[in-house]
């Protein structure tokens, strides 16, 4: 099989049921498994006994208006919040993504960006 290369433009974002596209910047999704390593009497056994994701969005910040607010929203609530990643040919899935940074930046003479990261299980159909 062919590689398909896809553009990171082609990637749209959702958090919670609202779908942001035009401001996401970059992202990435980070999957490491959990291996334990066991010697036994006839040679060594890897068992995957866990799985940790993360994902990491950069975006244009929004103000009280959009996407830097319903994430100060959940933050403030405690509450985790589902995170969709759809591009052309796959998706991941978050449906309980808990926000461990939200971190705004403001340069003097450039626009203010955000980078928010997230923990929970992701899921890739």
């Amino acid at each position: 099989m062919a590689a398909v290369g896809v553009a990171g433009a082609a990637f749209t974002v959702d958090v919670g049921a609202t779908q942001y596209e035009d401001q996401i910047t970059s992202g990435t999704i980070n999957t490491t498994p959990v291996v334990v390593r066991t010697k036994t009497l006839g040679d060594v056994a890897f068992d995957q006994v866990d799985l940790n994701s993360t994902m990491t969005l950069e975006f244009l910040y929004d103000e009280n208006s959009g996407m830097y607010d319903a994430l100060q929203t959940s933050i403030a609530a405690g509450t985790a919040v589902a995170v969709g990643v759809d591009s052309a040919t796959g998706a991941w899935t978050g449906a309980a993504m808990f926000i461990e940074s939200c971190d705004l930046t403001f340069p003097a003479d450039n626009v203010a960006t955000v980078s928010a990261s997230f923990t929970g299980t992701v899921t890739f159909t």
